[in-house]
């Protein structure tokens, strides 16, 4: 547990950065920003430019065999014609054969499908994708007489064909797996990863990967997508790419420039979250504890008294609040099943005693469980705020141990226990102003005359108190009790006796029970005259009178009178 502070602890720069490197640059052609880009070659006039597999009319079926040139019906994408089997992988990505050489420009006029067929991919998440086979190719465009062409489903880097692409993009939707459900997070059947072209006219790919929809605790349903950094191989040939095994940035942000993102199975990502729904937080452990503050947690004050207090320390709880979470984000949490967090606000102060030795404070749950305190927070004037979570009837304390006393608080409704000190608690601990009184007496001793005095006694003040005096050891009866210590004053006509010794006292409380005086000071050279009464007490009679032998054997006598003097101390 941990002083209320600013609440800082989180690593970093405090906050997701969004997309963006150092310099702030932005790829050619749109496109999230924030990557490095590979170098680009001059790019050919689209005329010129040379297609990604040559597309010359097919050669025609062996006697028997139906035709593939263009006129059969619809088949599902990766279907291939009877006939010879073709070749097995040598090299070409999805095990292609080569394509015969073409000029560059030469693309297919008869309109028909190409000698192959782009293969399915083998991911359960993604649904296969039927087109019709006689627009494969050549996708025609009436906009001001210009044809565009598709670019296929080739892949390269700086000019460097990409070496098994869906192999990156497995091991990359492996990863974001993985990555999302370290941090609490959700995918779908549908999330995935897609390379990022560089532009609308090349087949060059970023250094990095679209990956979601994901949705973590408490985000944004319209920010589902992460970028993975890809580590391209050195050298000039083919390139093989390592993606990173977490994003560049945690925050999830929105899907830009989607007709840029491609992958080798055709497939698309979809619009926002798709049916994801943002998770709660996830469960944590058994009596799980932590410290505060807890800053989107509602305490409430107590409705009674909610405060302890002993020889070093006193606790007083200001808050108190049940709930079913805590913290924001990744640091968020739930109770485990069964349990609610509990979640307390106290206040540390001195005690009223005089011990020197820190009290030490736990938190225990159905009076099994204990959860120490760390004694750095344990001093005067801290602020504490601590959470613990327990089954929603358990009796969770705050229990203090301070000298020989232990004292406790419910982290529940803040009511004290049943051996908590009571006295120490109350507001009003001082009785009212007690007026002088006189009263005759005569002093005698061995040897020496008995010569009559008039005496004024004078109560110079009752106080309530468990802790008497530095020089005091005795304490009351039990918890629900206290002493009501008098300060007295005999003055013999025009010489002070000093404090009126205890036997000359007694104190009849409203019930008619009579308390007797007691000296609680242990060294005899000292008087300590106080009443064992209760905790509650707010009025009695104390009575002066009877005969007292002092040490230096001196009798005073005021028999036959008393004095009474009315006592009252407002209650609370």
């Amino acid at each position: 547990m941990t002083e209320r502070g600013d609440g800082a602890g989180q690593a970093g720069s405090g906050g997701w950065s969004g997309w963006g490197n150092a310099s702030g640059s932005t790829p050619p052609g749109g496109g999230w920003p924030g990557q490095q880009q590979p170098p680009q070659s001059p790019q050919q006039p689209p005329s010129q430019q040379p297609q990604p597999y040559g597309q010359q009319p097919p050669p025609p079926p062996p006697p028997g065999q139906p035709r593939w040139d263009g006129r059969q019906e619809t088949e599902q994408l990766g279907a291939t014609p009877a006939g010879p089997p073709p070749p097995a992988y040598g090299g070409q990505p999805y095990g292609r054969p080569t394509p015969p050489a073409q000029p560059p420009g030469a693309w297919n006029p008869a309109g028909g499908p190409p000698p192959w067929a782009v293969q399915p991919s083998k991911r359960s998440r993604k649904k296969p994708l039927l087109i019709g086979g006689a627009v494969l190719v050549v996708l025609l465009l009436v906009a001001g007489g210009l044809f565009f062409f598709l670019r296929g489903d080739d892949f390269s880097y700086a000019g460097r064909t990409v070496v098994e692409p869906q192999q990156v993009i497995d091991d990359a939707e492996a990863k974001l797996d993985s990555y999302a459900e370290g941090r609490g997070g959700v995918t779908s059947d549908d999330s995935g990863c897609w390379f990022r072209y560089l532009d609308a006219d090349t087949s060059d790919v970023q250094d990095d990967l679209v990956c979601g929809p994901v949705l973590f605790v408490d985000g944004d349903p319209t920010a589902t997508y992460l970028l993975f950094a890809l580590t391209p191989s050195a050298g000039d040939g083919d390139v093989t790419f390592e993606v990173a095994a977490e994003p560049t940035d945690p925050q999830p942000q929105e899907l830009t420039d989607r007709e840029l993102l491609a992958s080798p199975d055709g497939d698309t990502p979809p619009d926002g979250a798709g049916d994801l729904e943002v998770p709660q937080p996830p469960p944590a452990e058994a009596g799980y504890t932590a410290e505060g503050p807890f800053d989107d947690v509602e305490l409430t004050a107590p409705e009674g008294p909610a405060t302890l207090s002993g020889a070093s320390a006193r606790v007083t709880i200001t808050g108190l609040a049940q709930a079913d979470r805590v913290g924001t984000g990744d640091d968020a949490r739930s109770p485990a099943d069964g349990e609610v967090f509990r979640v307390v606000e106290y206040v540390v102060d001195r005690g009223e005693g005089y011990a020197s030795d820190a009290p030490t404070l736990s938190y225990v749950v159905d009076g099994g469980e204990t959860v120490p305190v760390d004694s750095s927070v344990v001093t005067p004037g801290a602020t504490v705020e601590a959470l613990v979570s327990a089954p929603e009837d358990a009796d969770v304390q705050l229990v203090v141990v301070d000298g020989v006393d232990t004292q406790s608080l419910s982290m529940v409704d803040g009511s004290p226990g049943p051996d908590n000190l009571q006295v120490t608690t109350r507001v009003n601990r001082t009785a009212d102003a007690i007026p002088a009184q006189q009263i005759p007496g005569v002093i005698s001793a061995p040897g020496r005359v008995t010569t009559p005095f008039t005496f004024t006694v004078t109560i110079q003040s009752a106080t309530l108190s468990w802790f008497a005096g530095t020089n005091v050891t005795a304490r009351p009866s039990g918890p629900d009790r206290a002493w009501l210590v008098i300060d007295t004053d005999l003055v013999a006509d025009t010489f002070s006796a000093g404090e009126g010794p205890s036997q000359y006292f007694t104190l009849t409380l409203p019930d008619g029970t009579v308390v007797a005086a007691q000296d609680i000071v242990d060294d005899p050279a000292l008087v300590g005259t106080a009443f064992d009464v209760p905790a509650d007490f707010t009025a009695g009679t104390i009575t002066f009178g009877g005969v007292f032998t002092y040490p230096d054997t001196a009798t005073v006598d005021f028999q036959p009178g008393t004095l009474s003097f009315p006592v009252t101390v407002a209650a609370g």
